[in-house]
């Protein structure tokens, strides 16, 4: 009998113990402070502040045509636009009808007909959405670095990632500009946001580089020089491959087909010379070289000249690059270099080259300005052709520059680089 006194002495203990326990437990939760509900500006958003504004009315048409009125004047959220007033958007108006409308002259009804009815409602959007930043960025707040400042614009490029998307590429400086497009006034408020003003449109690009350079007639050279430089290579280690991975940020400059053409007959020339003392011989060999055309990078009696390694180093320094913190590539080509990126003094500027070569000094860069213009843009090698010349004495000039493409930008050049 003590036995089971004692037994419910301690059921008893145990139930006390838990009733403690709970009681010590059961106190009031700790009250957090509400979320307080949003205050959201009022006034005019950002498609209204422009429709208001009649030196922008062909840029709200716009606007309205791209079925983007609404998200613009969304007050819960902020934008910064690059937009551009109405002589801008007669420049754009110009260049997209292919010169059917003139950039002055022509009645405002002309060009909103135009921008109303002739351009695609879906190019309207593209070129809004590219031009729409999701937040605010003064222009005090948009970088003045080497090359330029990327951000992220309205335009997804990925719909299964969206948060991969196409960057619009700012920068300011003694004269700001989006892309390569002047920024002829800045920071215009709105109640939801800033409204910057370029000279004309920045338009977005619509295809990679790879689809972009096999458009160029005169850069036949440069594609077969990148298939021999890939030879043996697999995946992004191929240029071919880089130039068409749609998230890339690249930089190229493309030798056209005359750079080539000197560069092929110099150095078969040099070559037979040497070999057989015979001017004669070593001119006739050269000219055939230059003869084959493209095909001289895939026939096999002239991988000696021009061995896959060499036009692969060739390649790589056309790649202008940045140094990054990948312990596997410490140098990548990441850099999207517009001509109005590069400074009226000589900068040196790495290349992908240096992915092998960490301590090669790039290529050298400049561009002349007569305002907010370039109005010419060259790239001197470390080597030189003949061979023998200074470091850098070698320049090319750009005969084409500012190619925009969804990964990148190109400038085509009257000389081919080299990087020793």
């Amino acid at each position: 009998m003590k036995t089971m006194i004692n037994k419910f002495r301690l059921y008893y203990l145990a139930i006390l113990g838990g009733l403690v326990l709970i009681t010590s437990c059961n106190k009031d939760l700790e009250q957090l402070a509400p979320i307080p509900t949003p205050v959201y500006p009022t006034g005019n958003g950002i498609a209204a502040t422009l429709a208001a504004n009649a030196n922008y009315s062909f840029y709200s048409a716009l606007i309205t045509r791209a079925g983007m009125t609404t998200t613009l004047n969304d007050l819960t959220k902020s934008f910064t636009l690059f937009a551009t007033d109405n002589n801008g958007m007669r420049i754009f108006v110009s260049a997209a009808s292919g010169g059917a409308i003139p950039p002055t002259g022509a009645p405002d009804a002309t060009y909103l007909g135009f921008i109303n009815t002739n351009l695609p409602a879906a190019s309207a959007a593209g070129i809004v959405q590219y031009n729409t930043v999701g937040q605010k960025f003064p222009a005090a707040s948009i970088g003045n670095s080497f090359p330029n400042y990327p951000i992220t614009t309205q335009i997804i490029l990925d719909p299964t990632q969206p948060f991969v998307r196409m960057n619009i590429f700012p920068v300011r400086g003694t004269f700001s500009y989006v892309n390569n497009v002047p920024l002829i006034g800045t920071d215009m408020a709105a109640a939801n946001g800033i409204i910057h003003t370029g000279f004309s449109v920045a338009a977005p690009p619509s295809a990679t580089l790879k689809t972009m350079l096999a458009g160029e007639t005169s850069l036949s050279y440069f594609r077969a020089a990148v298939a021999r430089a890939d030879s043996g290579q697999v995946g992004l280690s191929r240029f071919d491959s880089l130039m068409n991975y749609g998230v890339t940020n690249m930089t190229i400059l493309a030798p056209n087909d005359a750079a080539f053409q000197t560069l092929i007959f110099g150095m078969v020339y040099a070559q037979v010379l040497a070999a057989t003392g015979n001017t004669t011989i070593a001119t006739t060999q050269a000219n055939a070289a230059v003869a084959l055309g493209p095909s001289f990078f895939s026939t096999p009696a002239f991988y000696g000249t021009l061995p896959a390694s060499s036009v692969r180093g060739i390649v790589a320094y056309h790649l202008l690059a940045s140094l990054t913190t990948s312990t596997t590539s410490p140098y990548q080509p990441n850099i999207r270099v517009f001509s109005n990126n590069v400074p009226s003094a000589p900068t040196l500027v790495k290349t992908l080259v240096n992915g092998s070569i960490a301590a090669h000094p790039g290529v050298m860069a400049q561009a002349t300005y007569t305002g907010p213009a370039v109005t010419s843009l060259k790239f001197s090698s470390y080597g030189s052709f003949p061979p023998g010349g200074a470091p850098f004495s070698y320049t090319a000039n750009a005969v084409t520059t500012d190619k925009l493409a969804v990964n990148g930008v190109y400038h085509i050049l009257d000389k081919v680089l080299l990087p020793q």
